[in-house]
């Protein structure tokens, strides 16, 4: 094989001779090198000790041996030193306190001078650590005193023609002081021995690459882990913490729907009552039919009544004749005139009685008025008023009471209506209150506390653009994320902050989003305010004593904003304090600000917005609202009732009647004294017996007078009878009104001030009374009510159900304990979710710096590095070829982890990322879960997958590129299973010898290669090939292979030794060929 090589003659520092005492099974042996070596000898001879030695040296690392040798026999320093044997029973060859040496001797072909890099191991006992020194000293071997009567040399001892050696006492100056000597070598070269050294014949090109060409560089991830456990820790708290708000909203949502139903059922028993009173007006309307059929009969026997009165006054007539001829006589003429006199009298009479009547009767409406008429004058009472319905009282007297009564009953008429008028609006009012109150209520046990309006249509704004964004993250008001860790400074935090409470966070970098879309509606929201947190400062801590001191938080841009509004204001315990300070406050809410002093109104801090126990608090507060209203508004119905019975009492007293018969009882008093004197006067013109024949015709005409009459009467029977009908159709009527008034009073009782209740409930019957009867919708609405009352069973066993599986019903089951989930899921979303999630955003910024700084750019730097690695590794083959064929590497990314390998060499890594919510974790989110989870795996195979992936190199494929001279090139991967062993193994010794080429390139410096078991699958005619290529580079070439290759490689070197063992002894010797 013809080699074409470009080399560069250079003088360099050869190895010239080696120096074991006490090391192994070599107790005291000097080896001379002359040029490139071949060692060789029968297995566990020495060959692998001597190369291990010469290691040792040249890269100062006590603890790594070949693996070759290591494989085998397991040795470590401590057993070339004491010399392990491996032997049940006698571990070690050399016993008590051992010295060894190991020494190179180099010769410097410019300066022609040698000097010695060396070391010396004390081991004092068998388990002792070994102490060591290193030495770096001008001269050669023979100069040294390694061995002082017959024994290695102490410390004393030791000496470098004749003088006391300077120790080299640090393994870490030995490596540089060695590394200058050798000829300013890199760092590259400690790697480069121990792994050419290590060589072994390979199958794929990744595995040459890993093991020879990059050097290992794991990045050290635990930190990472632990952070990425952490950050999944809190991403599973979260996650079920959030599966806990969504079975709590189940629940509450539940108790909603039950709350509806029961809505439903109360209106449907209001519509049920609205029909009962509707069907009672409906008797009342055909009571009142009856009445008028009753009215009409009446009007009927009233005109039979007519007639027989009209047959009646003829008789009455023809009596009346007979009675004339009786009344001719001048006697008669007397009984007839005081007759008449009488009638008349009896009739004024009866008129008087029936005034009286009608009096007496307006006097006790009046007297019964009296208890609602305010202002009662002391000399009226209810025996005054009865009085005048009597003759006791002068008429003078009567005059001036009537006078006074009127009056009285005038002004108030109308003071009741305008009482009443303004209770109505009162009312009404109230009733509107009663319905705000209500619904808050209602929201506050759905957990839903009621903020400004301003407030939550920029809370809902904002959130519905970052939906439509898709941005996880939530949008809230300040007042949610505090707690006060003081109570009794409660009132001062809530009254000073104000409207201030109601303003709107979001996370910094979604600031400009949500300012954005603020400006879009600025038109139709106004007042409240969006909190810059990008301005904040967060690591300010608000100092004792201050308003913000008292004030707490989970959310870091929280607490921060509290601690800019309230920093400054200081906490005193008297009002005479106040003034000492710019800013200060009590806690009864005196505040001191601008010079001057005020009281915060009661109205700011009253409703409490801050706090897990806020909505708590303001549920208490409504309902105390809504129970004092209700109570108002029962007073003020009450009272309305009051004044409609009063003027409905007013309204039954008739002063005209008053007025009209007031005088009744005197004109009755005097008719009655007129009577008693005309009958007695009567009684004597009797007496005359002329008159008795007349009287005997009068008597039969009489009679048919009274037969007539008789039927008359039974008329006046059926009349009353009727009247009686009627009167009882009319009470039948108010005690239908009085079961609709008592209807009226349930359907109040059951609304309990749920005025909107019964608006609906009327507007369903109004809808549905369009076609059907009240007795139809009754029946319809019940059979609907059986079925809402079937629906809140379902829905209360649904609740039971989802309550008992919540924490195993930890809280209880049912309606009555819906507020303990309430509770907790205020505690849950207000509180601890926001105490998680702020532990999370300091997971993911832990999590976040360690990946970027650490892994990220450790990683990409390892890969970059890599790639500067192949760039001069392929500037080095550039010159060099073997036979016809040079050789380039290279180098992409790892097919299966594309995504990986962009991810950390993206520029978008380069300065300040946010990896959790920038372009980063848009692009590469899919890749960072990947990753994390590889990085977090614990199961058997974690180990095994974390090297992998903390591992640069496993993030690139590689293969060799051969180019012929005539400018042909092919890919190693592909011509790979076509090659026999040896010529597979060709461009990674090619490699090897450009790497050393390129670290060996600049100045005068040592040029060894170290090969063990070398060659191994090749043969002769390749072996020569290679050998002869190591030679064209001019390097000095240390090897070891078994006895059947000396023939073939000893050729190409100068020198060959041959190791041999007996027992516990090596010795090695020259072998010529």
């Amino acid at each position: 094989m013809i080699l074409l090589v470009q080399t560069t003659p250079q003088t360099t520092k050869k190895l010239t001779r080696i120096k074991l005492v006490n090391w192994h099974y070599f107790a005291n042996e000097t080896i001379d090198v002359n040029g490139s070596c071949l060692l060789s000898g029968e297995n566990a001879s020495g060959k692998s000790t001597i190369l291990d030695a010469i290691q040792l040296i040249l890269t100062t690392n006590t603890r790594r041996f070949n693996p070759a040798a290591n494989e085998k026999s397991k040795r470590d320093l401590k057993g070339y030193v004491r010399c392990k044997t491996g032997e049940e029973g006698n571990a070690y060859v050399r016993k008590n306190s051992v010295i060894s040496y190991v020494a190179l001797e180099f010769y410097e072909e410019s300066k022609d001078r040698f000097f010695v890099l060396g070391a010396k191991f004390d081991s004092p006992d068998e388990e002792s650590e070994i102490k060591r020194i290193w030495f770096c000293e001008e001269g050669s071997l023979d100069g040294f005193s390694f061995i002082v009567d017959n024994k290695p040399a102490t410390d004393e001892q030791f000496k470098n023609n004749g003088k006391k050696l300077n120790p080299i006492r640090s393994t870490r100056e030995a490596k540089e002081r060695f590394k200058r000597r050798l000829g300013n070598l890199d760092d590259t070269f400690f790697d480069m021995i121990p792994k050419s050294l290590a060589f072994k014949p390979m199958d794929n090109v990744k595995k040459f690459i890993t093991q020879f060409i990059l050097p290992e560089k794991h990045v050290e991830v635990e930190v990472l882990r632990e952070n990425i456990r952490n950050l999944r820790e809190m991403q599973l708290l979260i996650e079920e913490v959030r599966k806990q708000i969504t079975h709590l909203q189940k629940i509450i949502e539940t108790n909603d729907k039950m709350d509806e139903i029961q809505r439903d059922i109360l209106v449907i028993d209001i519509l049920l009552k609205i029909a009962e009173i509707e069907d009672k007006k409906t008797k009342i309307e055909e009571s009142q039919k009856n009445l008028e059929r009753k009215t009409q009969e009446l009007h009927s026997r009233k005109t039979d009544f007519d007639k027989i009165s009209e047959e009646l006054k003829s008789e009455q007539e023809s009596l009346q004749a007979i009675r004339i001829d009786i009344s001719n006589n001048e006697c008669s003429k007397l009984i007839e005139k005081l007759k008449q006199d009488l009638q008349l009298l009896e009739k004024d009479q009866s008129t008087a009685a029936a005034h009286i009547q009608v009096l007496q009767a307006q006097l006790e409406n009046v007297i019964r008025a009296l208890k609602y008429i305010p202002n009662i004058p002391e000399s009226i009472n209810s025996l005054v008023v009865r009085n005048l319905g009597k003759t006791i009282t002068p008429q003078e007297s009567r005059d001036e009471l009537f006078v006074i009564l009127n009056s009285l009953f005038k002004k108030s008429n109308e003071e009741l209506n305008g009482a009443k008028a303004e209770r109505n609006q009162a009312l009404n009012v109230l009733r509107e209150n009663l319905s705000e109150i209500k619904e808050r209520i209602d929201k506050l046990r759905k957990n839903q506390i009621t903020y400004p309006q301003n407030t939550v249509k920029l809370k809902e704004a904002i959130k519905k653009e970052f939906n439509n964004r898709s941005i996880d993250s939530d949008v809230r008001v300040f007042a949610d994320l505090l707690e006060i860790t003081k109570p009794e400074w409660q009132n001062a935090v809530e009254g000073y902050l104000n409207t201030q409470r109601f303003n709107i966070i979001v996370e910094p970098q979604y600031y400009d989003v949500a300012a954005e879309v603020y400006d879009r509606f600025k038109a139709q929201i106004e007042g409240v305010a969006l909190i810059n947190t990008q301005a904040l400062d967060l690591k300010n801590e608000p100092q004792d004593n201050t308003l913000a001191s008292v004030v707490s938080s989970k959310n870091r841009y929280a607490k921060a904003y509290a601690n800019y509004l309230m920093g400054r204001v200081v906490l005193c315990d008297e009002v005479f304090e106040l003034k000492q300070h710019s800013i200060a406050i009590t806690s009864s809410c005196m505040l001191y600000q601008g010079k001057g002093l005020r009281k915060i109104p009661e109205d700011i801090y009253r409703v409490p917005y801050i706090g897990k126990f806020a909505l708590k608090r303001q549920l208490e507060i409504a309902e105390s609202d809504f129970k004092s209203a209700k109570e108002e508004c029962d007073n003020l119905e009450a009272k309305i009732k009051e004044i409609n019975t009063a003027l409905e009492y007013i309204s039954e007293c008739n002063f005209g009647f008053i007025k009209l018969y007031l005088s009744a009882p005197i004109e009755l008093d005097d008719i009655k004294k007129k009577i008693q004197q005309a009958t007695a006067e009567l009684n004597d013109a009797q007496n005359d017996p002329n008159i008795i024949e007349l009287q005997f015709k009068e008597k039969d005409c009489s009679n048919r007078v009274a037969v007539l009459s008789e039927k008359q009467d039974d008329l006046k029977t059926i009349t009353i009878n009727l009247k009686r009908d009627i009167s009882d159709l009319n009470e039948d009527s108010t005690n239908l009104q009085n079961q609709i008034s008592e209807h009226e009073m349930q359907i109040q009782k059951l609304s309990n001030g749920d005025h909107d209740a019964i608006v609906a409930a009327k507007q369903k019957y109004a809808e549905h009374s369009k076609t059907k009867e009240a007795g139809t919708i009754y029946e319809n609405y019940g059979r609907r009510k059986s079925v809402l009352d079937n629906q809140y069973k379902v829905q209360r066993d649904a609740l039971i159900k989802l309550q008992t599986n919540y924490k195993e019903g930890e809280y209880g089951t049912g309606e009555q304990v819906i507020f303990a989930y309430a509770d907790e899921y205020r505690t849950l979303s207000n509180h601890n979710l926001i105490e998680y999630e702020e532990k999370l955003n300091k997971a993911k910024e832990a999590c976040e710096l360690e990946f970027r700084e650490n892994f990220l750019a450790r990683m990409r730097e390892n890969i970059e590095s890599a790639q500067d690695i192949f760039k001069n590794l392929n500037k080095a083959l550039r010159n060099i070829y073997y036979g016809n064929d040079s050789y380039k590497f290279h180098w992409s990314a790892h097919r299966m982890k594309q995504g990986l390998f962009e991810m950390i060499t993206s520029d978008i890594n380069l300065g300040g990322l946010t990896l959790f919510a920038s372009e980063f974790e848009e692009k590469y989110h899919g890749e960072m879960e990947v990753l994390f989870s590889k990085l977090t795996e614990s199961d058997e195979y974690g180990e095994k997958i974390l090297a992998e992936y903390t591992d640069y190199r496993e993030y690139l494929d590689y293969d060799i590129e051969i180019v012929s001279k005539d400018g042909k090139s092919q890919f190693f991967s592909k011509i790979y299973g076509e090659k026999s062993g040896g010529e597979t193994q060709t461009p990674y010794y090619v490699a090897i010898a450009a790497s050393f080429a390129q670290m060996y390139s600049v100045g005068e410096t040592i040029r060894i290669i170290m090969l063990d078991e070398a060659f191994d699958k090749m043969d002769d005619d390749r072996i020569a090939s290679m050998m002869q290529f190591f030679r064209s580079q001019n390097f000095q070439i240390i090897l070891a292979t078994p006895p059947a290759k000396i023939e073939t490689i000893g050729e190409y070197v100068d020198t060959i030794l041959v190791t041999y063992r007996n027992g516990y002894s090596s010795i090695v010797e020259e072998y010529n060929l």
